[in-house]
């Protein structure tokens, strides 16, 4: 970055000194003109390199969004919940409910913990944790058992 804050002093310089000697005629004003498109592009020109490298903003170009992140993985979590509640409601557990716990700002979503409560199934516990495992591809060390 420092030669281009260099040339940019080095054109203002230039321009300086071609002011003090150019007289107020027509020709003058184009000078000035083209003068200052100059100066514009001399600024403006290495703006698309340093975008592209990465240089512009520190280095990192990589812009996350955290609140679509925290979103699309909420949006993940609500139907993996889902689509295990309506599995054990399909194996006759209709008053079953699962909740999973997870990092919602995580960019590769890892589901924490599930959470079973099966009121009135705990001599189905085995099977439960089996088809919730099974549905959200979790281990069931992961998963709690609530009845």
């Amino acid at each position: 970055m420092g030669p281009w804050l260099m040339s940019i002093a080095g054109v203002v310089i230039v321009g300086v000194v071609v002011e003090l000697l150019l007289t107020d005629s027509a020709m003058s004003k184009f000078v000035r003109g083209i003068y200052a498109f100059f100066i514009l592009l001399v600024i403006v020109a290495p703006i698309p390199n340093l975008i592209r490298d990465g240089e512009f903003v520190g280095g990192e170009m990589d812009v996350i969004d955290w609140d679509l992140i925290g979103s699309i993985n909420n949006m993940t979590v609500g139907a993996a919940q889902t689509r295990a509640t309506d599995a054990l409601a399909r194996a006759g557990f209709d008053n079953a409910i699962v909740v999973i716990w997870h990092d919602r700002n995580a960019t590769n979503l890892v589901i924490e913990r599930a959470f079973v409560n099966a009121a009135g199934h705990i001599n189905a516990r085995d099977q439960i944790i089996r088809i919730v495992t099974t549905v959200l591809n979790i281990d069931e060390g992961r998963i709690e058992f609530h009845a």
